[in-house]
């Protein structure tokens, strides 16, 4: 009885270290196959992906039981495990743990992201509402040139009613233009070029804002950031106008005496491209700009200076960007006479073609009057007369007008022109020339300029 127990005893041994030599075999071998799963997949949720039930299945195989526990068909783990097999994967697992269609998505929550995918296919919701860009933008400028931007626009949407710009931040700058209208280059694309002016070194170009309104009345907006702009400084010296222009002239140019010491010169400019609201004389005494006009890049001027009667030729120069060096413009300053009122353009009553018309008026009232002398014929009388009425009308005195004290005198008939000369009391001028709302009087001194008709008494 006793050798059958020990019998019994050394073969439950026996089996017991054959079923963990056994586990130790298989489960060894589940392990190195679940490493290999892993290492092979290069998509991220499969390494982070928690352990599915056959992954706990075989840490459940790997435990190293006795004999007796290996042998009994009851085992809780077994039953767990045949358990899972048959089980609804609906229902949990184990009871605190979650489901599996907690963890991942089932394959029925799929149809659920259509409308998602479905977002992300139209064009309109994931692109901006205005795409905006730069055609064409220097990265050097001048101080004080003029300068363009282009700028394009392209707007998915078809109902555009209108694009808006303004400009924001940005420092020491101006916009010439600031009300360009956009002009449609395409299906969705639009394109505007503004002309900007630096006032300073230091400047700095704003962000444009581009707005759309659309047909329902709604507004949307994008911001085009501005990139770094190099502002470089010309030297300045005695015959520099701060002006930089492709092209720059003087159409016109008259000079005047202003005193005993002193002309003036009277100038009319044409640039293009050019800054004409900052020319400057940096050898006149004084000076002057009496009207502005500006039609894209074209401008105009009409510039007065006064200057020394010792300088006997007027020069200056521009840059021209283009060519990359600076343009001399010079004239001579040829006035007539040391006093004004002997200038034959300011004078009508002293003009040379004035004087010829008297003396043709003269000849034909005495030719019409020898005629009729001889002919006897009264229409011949009524031409005479006719070149006589003619020549009374030429010949009348200049009448005379009083001009309150500090009445303004100006150098042209319009109310942006310079004054030159205020009177200190009341006096009694000639009126040369009427021209709509000004007279051109001469002054006892001598001085001609124009002045308000209001201003007459």
């Amino acid at each position: 009885m006793r050798v059958a127990f020990v019998l019994l005893t050394l073969f439950t041994l026996q089996l017991s270290l054959n079923a963990g030599i056994f586990d130790s075999l298989f489960g060894s071998h589940d392990e190195k196959k679940s490493d290999v799963v892993i290492e092979e997949s290069e998509e991220i949720p499969v390494e982070t992906a928690p352990k599915t039930v056959d992954q706990k299945k075989v840490i459940v195989e790997e435990e190293v039981i006795s004999a007796e526990e290996y042998m009994d068909s009851t085992d809780e783990h077994d039953d767990q495990i045949f358990s899972d097999e048959s089980r609804d994967l609906s229902e949990p697992a184990y009871q605190d743990e979650p489901a599996i269609s907690e963890e991942e998505p089932d394959e029925s929550s799929f149809p659920e992201t259509e409308p998602a995918e479905q977002v992300v296919r139209d064009p309109f919701i994931k692109v901006k509402n205005i795409l905006l860009s730069y055609v064409d933008k220097p990265e050097k400028v001048y101080l004080l040139q003029h300068f363009a931007v282009k700028v394009k626009a392209i707007v998915p949407r078809s109902d555009v009613t209108a694009l808006q710009t303004d400009f924001i931040r940005g420092r020491a700058y101006q916009v010439r233009n600031p009300n360009s209208s956009w002009v449609k280059t395409g299906e969705h694309s639009y394109e505007n070029t503004y002309y900007f002016k630096m006032l300073r070194k230091n400047g700095r170009l704003p962000d444009i804002k581009v707005s759309n309104q659309i047909q329902n009345g709604s507004v949307r907006s994008e911001i085009l950031k501005s990139s770094p702009l190099r502002v470089v400084t010309l030297h300045q010296d005695d015959l520099f106008t701060r002006v930089i222009a492709d092209k720059l002239s003087v159409q016109h140019h008259q000079e005047r005496p202003y005193d005993e010491h002193n002309n003036i010169v009277v100038m009319e400019i044409n640039a293009t491209a050019g800054n004409l609201e900052d020319f400057h004389i940096p050898f006149a005494l004084r000076e002057g700009i009496d009207e502005l006009k500006s039609s894209g890049l074209q401008q105009k001027i009409y510039y007065f200076a006064i200057v020394s009667n010792a300088k006997k030729e007027f020069k200056f120069k521009y840059f021209n960007p283009h060519k990359n060096r600076y343009e001399i413009v010079s004239f001579g300053i040829k006035p007539i006479d040391t006093t004004i009122s002997t200038h034959t353009e300011l004078n009508p009553q002293k003009n040379k073609y004035v004087r010829y018309k008297i003396i043709f008026l003269i000849v034909m009232a005495l030719l019409f009057g020898l005629l009729f002398y001889f002919y006897r014929k009264y229409y011949l009388l009524a031409i005479a007369a006719l070149f006589l009425i003619m020549l009374t009308f030429v010949q009348i005195p200049i009448h005379k007008v009083s001009l309150p004290a500090g009445s303004p005198l100006r150098i042209l008939p319009m109310p942006s022109s310079t004054v030159f000369f205020r009177t200190d009391k009341p006096m009694e001028v000639d009126i040369l020339l009427k021209k709509a709302h000004y007279s051109k009087v001469l002054l006892p001194n001598q001085k001609i300029g124009w002045v308000k008709n209001e201003d007459i008494r």
